[in-house]
């Protein structure tokens, strides 16, 4: 039974693309089910967490709707996408297969004879475990539990992970699986910047202090940690630590996530995946109300009051 599936690779789709494969190879295993895959990347993946590609029978790359003349026509007899990209939809088009299953999406009637409803509507979450269960009972008119397999009987696998917590003992003493900390990670916008940082101070401040923990701090722009740090004596590098990174990758810096007690962030894009994960994490979220340009100092105060009040009590509650 040929398969072909169609996915992004962003950590909350290689999530999703690990369970929907491994729940296919569990319930079609009498068929023999051979699963290609093509994912929508202008460049190659490294095994991962989440993704082998020793476990799919032939792995192509697609960044461009360009590189669709390169694609070799064949034909399957069910092809799956789990993304919602025009670049997906045209590579629907161009394979052959007695079922062509997606969710909901765009003109997905164009390439696709089956759109499933997704249980959220869409946006950031694109896709949880429930819409997979729905799928692979559309395709074997039984329901399945859908279970993702984390792949750390990788040797590669296992050494990164193996290396982020040398990392962080080595530099910082910090031994993540016995330590209570926060991850922040946050972008700063350059607009109302001084505001933003001061928020953040206080924010940092008032957690570290009250409750005894650390917070391994991750800015968009390597250099904030050593304006917050130089802004308060109650900051030092043992309760804030630098994380001297500009962004986190999910899938990479796992152990990082898993072991926080909480991650606070202002960006959406990361936050699919932790609800997949189950991570608790804390979205921050600005809006772009009018006493936030004609008076940002009481913007901010109300602002920053909230944040404290609602992360210090999810804290201790977790």
């Amino acid at each position: 039974m040929k398969l072909l599936l169609i996915s992004k690779v962003d950590a909350a789709q290689l999530f999703i693309l690990n369970a929907l494969t491994n729940s296919l190879n569990s319930i079609l295993k009498e068929y023999k089910p051979s699963v290609s895959l093509i994912l929508i990347s202008k460049s190659k993946i490294d095994d991962n967490l989440l993704f082998l590609e020793k476990n799919y029978f032939e792995v192509k790359y697609i960044g461009s709707l360009n590189q669709l003349r390169n694609l070799k026509k064949d034909s399957f007899d069910t092809l799956i996408s789990i993304e919602d990209s025009l670049l997906g939809l045209a590579i629907g088009l161009k394979f052959k297969a007695q079922k062509k299953i997606s969710f909901k999406r765009a003109f997905g009637s164009i390439a696709f004879n089956k759109l499933i409803p997704q249980i959220q509507k869409r946006g950031s979450d694109f896709l949880n475990l429930k819409d997979i269960e729905n799928l692979i009972e559309e395709i074997s008119s039984r329901p399945n539990e859908i279970v993702p397999k984390y792949h750390l009987e990788n040797v590669f696998v296992r050494k990164n992970h193996e290396m982020i917590h040398w990392i962080y003992k080595t530099n910082y003493s910090l031994d993540l699986t016995n330590v209570n900390y926060l991850l922040m990670d946050l972008k700063i916008h350059k607009h109302q910047k001084k505001k933003q940082l001061e928020m953040i101070l206080n924010l940092c401040e008032n957690l570290i202090l009250k409750n005894q923990l650390k917070i391994i701090f991750i800015p968009n722009e390597i250099n904030l940690y050593n304006e917050l740090i130089n802004s308060s004596e109650k900051l030092t590098t043992d309760n804030l630590i630098n994380s001297k990174q500009s962004n986190i990758n999910g899938i990479n810096h796992y152990p990082l996530i898993n072991h926080s007690n909480l991650i606070i962030t202002n960006k959406s894009i990361v936050t699919p995946f932790l609800r997949l994960i189950r991570k608790p994490f804390y979205l921050i979220k600005e809006k772009n109300t009018l006493l936030k340009f004609l008076n940002s100092e009481l913007y901010y105060k109300k602002l920053t009051a909230r944040l404290i009040g609602e992360i210090s009590y999810m804290n201790k509650s977790i």
